[in-house]
């Protein structure tokens, strides 16, 4: 990679870097093979330089390229440290010691400050590699960074932001009461051991109950697993007798458990987990909000490639509102709409 002056770039050329404007949105994608108008874009939003790929460094997966970054690697060290010190915080709600909600929002601040914007953050979290030691841990914390996310998606106010990112932090904490063995086990789990599991609602609730936390915590955490139509637990609750947030909170949950691996699975792409979410049924953590944070994900893998079930490689071209989890693939010099193939799924994102 080499740096370049804009004004003497030519059509034909490769950015190595994604590229942003000065208040980080992202303006064109690392791999982006220049045009003549997408140096004029580059003109008219004041870019002076920009990193271009060397013959060799063209075409690099999205894998090879983040982990070659210098950037991700700062977001790692930063990641890792902040889960150090979230485990500590989180054992503090098994002591009589108060616990300030600021040091969570400072591990919060951490990251977000370690990223160019949240999208940026959804597509690191992704390429993570977890310490299977700190599972439980690792998944509390992503879940309160995917609430905060989604909420400042859905333009929630700062106080609701930080409501949102606690509760994110706390709803499952009930699960550092639970075994691993349970909690990891590497098969179907029997009814004795769903009921055991769904325990941790319970189990957090002790946790947290005298620690003088603002009422929405307890409520998130009690009710993130309801659905809309009835079918969630502890209580079955059904439409407007689940918080709004409590269901932006379960899909933060599903979203974080599916495209991260477990002792029984390997994860899932972004687009498989969306296709849990359409054959459930989008009105289980109600539709237009279900719709509007999935449709976000989707679309930030735009252009990016994937392998197919069928080992075939290709890039996403098209991103259908339709159906998110089945974009079109440019594939093999042809494009390939996965709604006319359902026998097929994006098994990897390169």
């Amino acid at each position: 990679m080499y740096s370049f002056p804009v004004s003497t770039l030519q059509p034909g050329m490769v950015l190595y870097d994604d590229l942003y404007t000065s208040d980080n949105t992202l303006l064109l994608k690392a791999n982006t093979l220049l045009t003549e108008e997408k140096i004029q874009l580059l003109k008219d939003n004041s870019i002076d330089h920009v990193t271009l790929a060397e013959p060799l460094e063209i075409n690099i997966t999205h894998y090879q390229y983040l982990y070659n970054s210098e950037h991700f690697k700062e977001f790692c060290s930063t990641y890792e440290s902040s889960v150090k010190a979230f485990k500590n915080l989180i054992h503090l709600f098994e002591t009589g010691l108060e616990v300030n909600l600021d040091k969570f929002l400072d591990l919060r601040n951490n990251i977000i400050n370690a990223v160019r914007n949240e999208d940026q953050l959804i597509d690191y979290l992704y390429y993570m590699m977890p310490d299977e030691k700190q599972l439980t841990y690792i998944h509390c914390f992503n879940c309160g960074l995917l609430c905060y996310t989604f909420a400042k998606w859905c333009k929630l106010s700062p106080k609701e932001l930080d409501l949102l990112t606690i509760a994110g932090f706390a709803f499952d904490i009930g699960k550092i009461k639970l075994s691993d063995d349970l909690l990891w086990k590497d098969g179907k789990l029997t009814p004795e051991e769903i009921t055991q599991l769904q325990r941790h609602i319970h189990m957090g609730y002790d946790l947290i109950k005298h620690k003088n936390l603002p009422p929405i915590i307890t409520t998130v955490l009690i009710m993130h697993h309801e659905r809309r139509d009835g079918s969630g637990y502890p209580a079955g609750l059904k439409a407007d007798k689940i918080h709004p947030f409590a269901l932006l909170a379960g899909i933060a949950d599903i979203y974080e458990a599916v495209t991260h691996p477990r002792a029984q699975r390997a994860a899932l792409t972004p687009f498989q987990a969306i296709g849990i979410f359409e054959q459930q049924g989008f009105e289980k953590t109600g539709v237009q909000t279900t719709k509007k944070l999935l449709s976000r994900i989707a679309q930030l893998y735009l252009d990016r490639r994937v392998t197919l079930s069928n080992q075939l490689n290709g890039r996403i071209c098209e991103i259908h509102s339709d159906a998110l989890s089945r974009p079109t693939i440019f594939c093999n010099n042809q494009l390939l709409d996965l709604r006319e193939h359902p026998e097929l799924d994006i098994i990897r994102m390169s």
